[in-house]
């Protein structure tokens, strides 16, 4: 922290993207006092001319579309919920971080805002939410629908927990239902059922009628008390003192911005210099299953709380250490996860949670994992593998394909990723001058 690394602010791509409609685009840029290489380019996006409100449950009771419904279903869940205020407390704690973003997708989609309050019913607000079923997230996605709607799920990320892809996919797909269905209601009873069955019901018992009421489907049990239950959350989400409620007020504000990284840094390292707790960190960013931020072919984007955005990166361009204390390792034959934790001094059961196994179990040759540096080197502190080589025996070297940044230079690139300048002009021929989208060949230490 004593002297600027310029280089780091081009871990930074177009950074902070407030969550409003788009209808202006203005650019700053932030540039280092020293030297003209890194840039952080802030994006202000006016919102649309709307009622201002002091809390933002006064504003999702503005939008509520969907017509009333009475079943002994909706009146069950009115006395249920009504009975559980610490219950309700705890979701509204929870969705502070996310009700504004969400209000704010469903109304730039001209969606009924009884929607925003459909993640209490799949998750009650909780992104690590997972059923026995395999759904997973605010929005409950399991695994197929996921991927049907683009989000990904892998070793290191699981999509249907990042609030802003999955809140992207959900709704996609509710207006899918919607146009499919004509309704609402309908939509929602093929959200929780599956669009295949709703669609098999209307067609072999009412002549595959756009028109047909919800109530007058014979749908499972388990569907019905879906959508009641929406209902009866908007139900006392409109009128709170008429069931004996109390809503703790939302501020009417974003709470949090994005952020888009272009290499891995340490999940840890990211709350530190952002001035947060991990805890808020994992709360906003819950799609990452590791300690390490991936970033492989296309930038990462990250949330954090609006407030700390630009501590985070003021702290990151003065940061001048490693950014990924972890490697990318793939086990070898008979390896254990007890010899690896002898081999790192690192707790087996540590170890373990960290790469999702057990203590006990046997490691295939070649599996991947991540353990951590030893400090050997320093090559060996500064590089994360970007791709794990396909070969099965161990190389000496890796090969790392470099993309230049604007205010990149040679003597920086070398720097960070702990190479001798000479070899690093030799591998590429070329002189001192980069050029940015150059690309250029790093040969680094590996296991």
């Amino acid at each position: 922290m004593k002297k600027t690394n310029n280089t780091l602010l081009a871990l930074i791509a177009a950074a902070v993207l407030p969550f409003f409609s788009t209808t202006a685009e203005a650019d700053k840029t932030l540039e280092n006092n020293k030297k003209n290489i890194a840039v952080l380019e802030t994006r202000q996006i006016s919102a649309l001319p709307r009622q201002q409100h002091n809390d933002l449950w006064a504003r999702v009771r503005a939008g509520f579309a969907l017509a009333s419904m009475q079943s002994q279903e909706v009146r069950f869940h009115e006395k249920d919920f009504s009975k559980r205020q610490q219950f309700i407390d705890r979701i509204v704690e929870r969705s502070r971080r996310y009700l504004y973003y969400i209000i704010e997708e469903v109304e730039r989609r001209n969606m009924p805002t009884e929607i925003a309050l459909l993640p209490i019913v799949e998750s009650a607000y909780d992104p690590d939410a997972y059923s026995h079923r395999h759904a997973a997230g605010l929005w409950q996605f399991i695994p197929s629908t996921a991927k049907a709607f683009g989000l990904e799920q892998n070793w290191w990320h699981d999509e249907r927990r990042d609030v802003v892809a999955a809140t992207r996919a959900a709704l996609d797909y509710l207006q899918q239902l919607h146009n499919m269905f004509g309704n609402w209601k309908l939509a929602l009873a093929a959200y929780n059922w599956g669009q295949g069955s709703l669609k098999k019901v209307i067609d072999e018992e009412h002549g595959g009628r756009k028109s047909v009421k919800f109530q007058d489907l014979r749908l499972p049990s388990e569907t019905r008390h879906h959508v009641a239950k929406l209902i009866a959350i908007r139900n006392i989400v409109a009128n709170p003192g008429r069931y004996g409620v109390k809503l703790k007020p939302i501020p009417d504000r974003p709470y949090f911005e994005q952020i888009e990284l272009t290499q891995q840094i340490d999940v840890r390292l990211v709350a530190r210099l952002a001035g947060i707790s991990e805890n808020e960190f994992n709360a906003l960013n819950p799609a990452h299953h590791r300690p390490v931020i991936q970033v492989k072919d296309a930038p990462r984007t990250l949330l954090l709380p609006v407030t700390q955005v630009r501590a985070f990166v003021s702290n990151l361009e003065n940061y001048d250490k490693v950014l990924v204390s972890w490697r990318v390792y793939r086990a070898k034959q008979a390896e254990t996860v007890q010899d690896l934790s002898n081999r790192y001094r690192i707790a087996a059961a540590k170890l373990a949670e960290i790469n999702g196994i057990s203590e006990r179990d046997a490691l295939k040759k070649g599996q991947i994992l991540l353990v951590p540096r030893d400090g050997s080197s320093i090559r060996e502190r500064t590089y994360l593998a970007h791709n794990i080589p396909t070969e099965t025996k161990k190389p000496r070297f890796e090969q790392l394909v470099y993309t230049v940044r604007k205010g990149d230079t040679l003597y920086d690139i070398a720097k960070r990723y702990g190479i001798d300048i000479q070899s690093l002009k030799s591998w590429n021929d070329v002189s001192d001058r980069l050029s940015v989208g150059q690309e250029l060949t790093l040969r680094l230490f590996s296991l």
